[in-house]
């Protein structure tokens, strides 16, 4: 396991009250104030944009049409995070070999470079 991560010390949970649209929620969380308030505006514009009580399809329906979205959104997010370490990766490859061909001219450009580096 990474040590960085194992002297970490991970948030303590402590109980909050939200609200998403008429409904209170008492939930334990280890967020900050600005992350929790950032996932319920989140969820409570999902909710207006999802749930009707005159649409013609019952709350549940509604309910998991918003699901369905929300997680939609999550997995392509995962999709372009894989893609972009991939790039992140094949970048870094590119860096290295670039680093060590301008090494390699400037050591023929000052050849005691080369030489206080040993």
């Amino acid at each position: 396991m990474n040590e960085e991560k194992m002297d970490e010390k991970e948030p303590a949970l402590r109980t909050v009250r939200v609200e998403i649209g008429t409904d209170r929620f008492q939930i334990q969380t280890d967020l900050t104030d600005a992350e929790l308030s950032a996932i319920v505006t989140y969820v409570t514009k999902k909710m207006q944009a999802y749930v009707s009580s005159d649409a013609r399809m019952d709350m549940r329906k509604q309910l998991l049409l918003m699901a369905m979205d929300i997680t939609s959104e999550l997995f392509d997010m995962k999709r372009r995070h894989a893609r972009y370490k991939d790039y992140y990766l094949e970048s870094q490859k590119v860096a290295q070999v670039l680093s060590s061909m301008l090494d390699d001219e400037l050591a023929k450009i000052d050849p005691m470079s080369d030489m206080t580096k040993k």
